[in-house]
């Protein structure tokens, strides 16, 4: 079992896909709706800022129509033939232009007080009297229309000069007409709703003095909007529009898009959720059929699965292979017990053509002693029972070192090391195996002792050198076998045994130096034998029964595959 298929399952697409769809989702939103909260707090900010500057124009525009309207009124109040008598002291006590100026002062509620002066400076004639002192007035530094300001909040006085009609332009005097600070006030008021977010300061350039203020306690002008607008005669209307609107609007947004967020990444995940549920329940339905498959179940790899897309498509493809190795291991099983696993998989997958070609092989050759007289007193039956029951044990006892079991001829079992894959280690292997197989034959015969029946002997010879490997036979007809000289003497070194019965394996001189020191310490040599059929003698050696070999190292032991 590799390690993939043996770490547990870590994550579910009940939790995955989910997770997945609300990430797909929720990012773009956040990103577009990111997009769509700058782009909006944008578009407030702009909004904000024109409010607030359209506040100052309009504010100034209105300052300077009071100023234009005072400015007028002080034109026509210098124009008139009152105010030059005053001046010139024609009419020193002014009485028709006291009445001008008491109508005046009382029909424009935006005027506090109106008065003539000097060239000097000095007040002439004034209403309300009490408001003027006799000292006098600060001029303005040119002949033209001047604005004064009084002290910070009490208002301000426009200052126009007297002139000869249709004389020199000497200035012979002033009209000076005081503006309330109420009228300045209102010049600036600002809206009910936006005073407690607001404040808007009248000043004059001039001097740098604040002529009027509405505002707030609460309006940080280090946090707000501020936009100036000039108004008249270096008036300017200063507009101040604090941030808290725009911040409430921005926050009322963030709030709604968080929930429109909140249910979109809700209703996602719940319809994610349901989906990947019923999807998981599938795959893994197949994923259990695949494990079967994986362990050779077939028949239990059948899959449940109703669907009409390409799950379900896939389901009944998977029904079909599972279907489909089912028949395929029925034959493959058919076929490896007619020929090894080994030469079976080699001809699935057509490694072994009709011809042969030389490899360096280890044969062992096994045969019962004496079986020829067991079976004149047993049934046929029981014959093939023990040999079946016989060639089970040697088999497993063989194939337990990687012998490929190559045919068997009677009561005799022939069994290739090396072939019909390479193998360095095919002479320990051969060993270890001819020991092995008189160990299962010990237990069989104790098992048979159970029963009365005879204690079966085995021979065995082994024999290493070269030999043809290979598909013998026809087109239509051929086995896989190993045949040669390395085959026949391993049939006539097993024949020893029956002369020396003391010794239950014999092996031929290459066998013998193909050993390492340790293990062919443990063959006695049995001198040169003439064998039937050859011209030629072999050396020969022959294990003990009482020999006992090390036990095998690992790599020796064929290599069990856990199919899961």
């Amino acid at each position: 079992m590799n390690a993939a298929s043996a770490s547990p399952q870590r994550r579910s697409l009940s939790r995955t896909l989910p997770m997945a769809v609300l990430l797909f989702t929720i990012v773009p939103l956040i990103i577009a709706g990111s997009l769509s909260l700058a782009e909006n707090a944008q578009r407030l900010r702009l909004e904000q800022e024109r409010r607030t500057r359209q506040t100052a124009v309009l504010m100034a525009g209105r300052v300077r129509q009071l100023m234009l309207s005072v400015e007028r009124m002080g034109t026509m109040l210098a124009g008139t033939p009152g105010t030059e008598d005053v001046v010139t002291g024609a009419d020193p006590n002014g009485g028709t232009l006291y009445l001008e100026l008491r109508s005046l002062v009382r029909s424009h509620p935006e005027l506090d007080g109106a008065r003539v002066l000097d060239a000097s400076g000095r007040t002439l004639l004034g209403y309300p009297d009490e408001q003027f002192l006799k000292a006098p007035a600060r001029l303005p530094p040119s002949q033209d229309a001047w604005w004064q300001p009084r002290a910070p909040g009490q208002g301000a006085d426009m200052l126009l000069p007297v002139r000869v009609a249709g004389g020199p332009s000497t200035v012979l005097g002033w009209v000076a007409l005081g503006v309330t600070p109420a009228a300045l006030l209102d010049t600036i008021d600002l809206p009910d709703g936006d005073r407690r977010e607001a404040q808007a300061v009248l000043s004059d350039l001039h001097t740098a003095t604040p002529l009027a203020t509405v505002s707030h306690p609460g309006v940080d002008e280090s946090d707000a909007l501020i936009s100036d607008a000039p108004a008249h005669a270096g008036w300017q209307v200063r507009a101040v529009q604090s941030l808290a609107t725009y911040r409430a609007l921005v926050r009322e947004d963030l709030l709604r898009f968080g929930a429109v967020a909140l249910v979109v990444s809700c209703i996602s995940a719940w319809v994610a959720w349901r989906y990947a549920r019923g999807l998981a329940r599938d795959v893994r339905g197949v994923a259990r059929s695949a494990r079967a498959i994986v362990k050779g179940h077939y028949l239990n790899a059948h899959v449940e699965v109703h669907r009409d897309d390409e799950l379900g498509l896939l389901s009944q493809s998977f029904n079909h292979m599972s279907w489909e190795l089912e028949k395929r291991e029925r034959e493959r099983d058919v076929f490896g017990r007619l020929v090894s696993p080994e030469v079976r998989d080699q001809l699935l997958q057509g490694e072994l053509i009709l011809g042969g070609y030389e490899v360096e092989v280890t044969v062992l050759l096994s045969d019962i002693r004496g079986f020829t007289q067991l079976c004149e007193a047993m049934k046929p039956r029981d014959i093939v029972l023990t040999l079946n029951e016989y060639f089970t044990r040697m088999t497993e006892a063989a194939q337990r070192y990687g012998g490929y079991v190559n045919n068997f001829m009677g009561d005799a079992m022939v069994v290739v090391f090396g072939a019909p894959k390479p193998d360095e280690h095919r002479v320990v292997r051969a060993l270890y195996a001819a020991e092995a197989m008189q160990q299962a034959l010990q237990a069989f015969n104790r098992e048979r002792a159970a029963y009365g029946a005879p204690a079966l002997v085995m021979g065995i010879g082994l024999a290493s050198g070269t030999a043809l490997a290979g598909q013998i036979g026809s087109p239509e007809r051929c086995i896989y076998t190993v045949i040669g000289d390395t085959v026949n003497v391993a049939a006539r070194l097993e024949s020893l045994c029956k002369e020396h019965p003391e010794m239950v394996t014999f092996a031929n001189a290459a066998t013998h130096e193909l050993l390492p020191p340790h293990l062919r310490e443990l063959l006695q040599p049995m001198g040169e034998r003439q064998l039937k059929g050859r011209d030629r003698s072999v050396q020969a050696y022959a294990l003990p029964r009482d020999a006992q070999l090390p036990p095998p190292p690992a790599h020796l032991m064929r290599v069990v595959e856990e199919v899961l």
